[in-house]
This record gives structure tokens, C-alpha cells and sequence, in this order.
């Protein structure tokens, strides 16, 4: 994450429940409840940090039944879409083994 310069990576359930979260102490509930909507592409999501716009990216995710939506805030578009597939395959990973 810290690589990519991102803000922060969530995940999120269907429901728009945040599942899990980086480290941070911003509150991500407004943020984890637009992920799904965002990552079915009915919007797209304008996040302003410090008066700042930062570019959010979605990936939805198929696990055990289950929809998750893992979600990256800001940095530069090549390393976000990477660290956002990079967290997909972690959220796969530890929820299958």
C-alpha cells in the first residue's frame, strides 16, 4: 500500500458493511457504504481528502458464496489498480484457507 501512495484499501460486503480496513483513522463507513455501487459501476465514487480530490478504484470479488468489493483510495491509477488486484488475491487467500 504504502508503495502505491494510497490513502487507504478497504473491504466491503454486498450490504456496504466495511469487513476489513489498512490502518487508518479516518472513518470509512460513508466510504465501505458506496463501495458496491461503485464496483457494480452505477457510479463512480468523488472522494475529497484535505480539499483534495482522490481517485477511488473497485473490484469485486467472489468468495465462498459471498460478494466482497475490495476498494483503493488514492495514489497514481497504475498502482492503485495493482494493489487493489494484489489485496483481491490476499481477501481470496485468507478467506480460503
Amino acid at each position: 500500500m504504502q508503495r502505491a501512495g494510497l490513502d487507504l484499501v478497504l473491504v466491503a460486503d454486498e450490504y456496504g458493511t466495511l469487513v476489513a480496513r489498512s490502518s487508518t483513522a479516518l472513518d470509512l463507513g460513508e466510504l465501505a457504504a458506496v463501495t458496491p455501487i461503485v464496483g457494480r459501476g452505477r457510479a463512480r465514487a468523488l472522494v475529497r481528502r484535505g480539499g483534495k480530490p482522490r481517485e477511488f478504484s473497485v473490484r469485486r470479488l467472489h468468495v465462498l458464496g459471498e460478494t466482497l468489493y475490495v476498494g483503493a483510495l488514492g495514489g497514481a491509477t497504475s498502482g492503485r489498480e495493482r494493489e487493489v488486484l494484489v489485496s483481491a488475491a490476499a481477501t481470496r487467500r485468507i478467506l480460503t484457507t
